[in-house]
């Protein structure tokens, strides 16, 4: 039988190509998971860093919350606040909801790393509150315990807007409302001095016997401690004023209010100036003295008691633990005196003293002034991740 040898010559070599085609298709696979896993590694870097620029967008809105802007959006009304950082960009949409909620629609944007690495974007919602601080007095002058009006002191309810921000267009003349020139717990305890003292508003004397100090130093959502824990002036005990005026400086070409002066209280005759916005919270570590004829605005806290003499004038609310007494020219209060007479002594309204509700410098006090208009997250459910929604 004859037998037939298999020749394998040339076998070899297609055996070799094959191998190494199988090699490279296997190191080229290898390549290109790798590169893969790469891009996939540096898309999720990139886009924790979009979101965290979102959520930095977030914080900082919240942060810096602009009173004065954002509250006066009309419900669903928005304005965008954009800032540019080292890594890339956030884009915040702030939406009214109602008086007390907004929502921040926030996107980040990564722009740093050329663009295989940039355009990495992510969206964040949430939802906020307007922290609650109602310091609007109940009547022009608000007291607990005995009270003097005499001399030529002048006690008015009707709600007014100071001259120079009534022509500016500051405040809403449909949204006045006229309070009670005097509110205490107990009527009978109001001691006149003599008759040259003029006393009125819607009424002109009104009595509410629930009326406590506890309840007159409890604003809102704060309580004394809070509130004078927000203060951006701090002045000892025994504090003499004799002075308390707009203080501007200049940088480059550039005038700038100087906040850092503690006696620099705004400037309601020009709101138009650098110091026109500047609505400082002052509080007085103790009693006090003011004997001057120069002006502020603001919000005015005083631990113990408060003398006022000079003329004065003072835009905004006015809270003293003790009591007041105006003496001499006296003081001149527009927004709201309130005097929760801790120690149960006498608050006395002498001299030529002018104490005149406006519901527009509280309005004002409270809007411009950064440590109060503040808002923060909603204690549930908050935060949305946005980021799957269509543009």
């Amino acid at each position: 039988m004859r037998r037939f040898k298999e020749d394998r010559r040339g076998f070899a070599l297609p055996a070799a190509v094959f191998s190494l085609v199988v090699v490279g298709v296997l190191v080229t696979g290898g390549f290109y998971m790798a590169r893969q896993e790469t891009r996939i590694g540096i898309a999720a870097e990139k886009g924790s860093e979009a979101f965290y620029l979102a959520e930095r967008g977030v914080n900082e809105v919240l942060e810096t919350w602009n009173g004065a802007v954002f509250g006066a959006l009309d419900v669903q009304e928005s304005a965008t606040v954009v800032d540019t950082v080292d890594q890339g960009r956030y884009r915040v949409e702030v939406t009214k909801l109602s008086d007390w909620i907004y929502i921040l629609d926030s996107r980040g944007v990564v722009t740093e790393g050329g663009p295989m690495l940039n355009g990495a974007s992510r969206r964040v919602g949430t939802m906020a509150k307007i922290r609650t601080i109602d310091m609007r007095p109940p009547a022009a002058l608000t007291t607990v315990g005995a009270l003097t009006i005499g001399g030529s002191s002048q006690i008015f309810g009707q709600d007014s807007i100071p001259g120079a921000w009534g022509s500016a267009g500051l405040c809403d003349p449909t949204l006045l409302a006229d309070a009670p020139g005097v509110m205490i717990d107990d009527a009978t305890a109001v001691d006149y001095s003599g008759s040259n003292y003029s006393l009125d508003g819607s009424p002109a004397l009104a009595q509410d016997p629930t009326l406590t100090s506890e309840k007159l130093l409890t604003f809102g959502d704060l309580a004394w401690a809070d509130l004078v824990d927000l203060a951006t002036v701090k002045l000892p005990d025994a504090t003499v004023i004799s002075y308390a005026e707009p203080d501007s400086v200049l940088a480059g070409t550039r005038w700038y209010c100087n906040t850092a002066n503690p006696f620099n209280w705004g400037h309601p005759y020009n709101p138009g100036s650098v110091c026109g916005n500047h609505f400082p919270v002052v509080h007085i570590q103790g009693s006090a003295k003011i004997q001057s004829s120069d002006f502020g605005q603001g919000i005015l806290l005083v631990e113990g008691d408060l003398e006022m003499r000079g003329g004065f004038t003072f835009y905004g609310p006015v809270v003293v633990r003790g009591t007041v007494r105006t003496t001499g020219t006296g003081g001149h209060f527009f927004g709201g005196l309130i005097a929760a007479n801790v120690e149960l002594e006498t608050t006395t309204v002498l001299g030529d003293a002018l104490v005149q509700y406006s519901s527009c410098a509280v309005t004002r006090a409270l809007l411009n002034n950064a440590a109060l208009a503040m808002a923060s997250p909603l204690p549930q459910r908050s935060w949305v991740d946005l980021s799957n929604l269509a543009n």
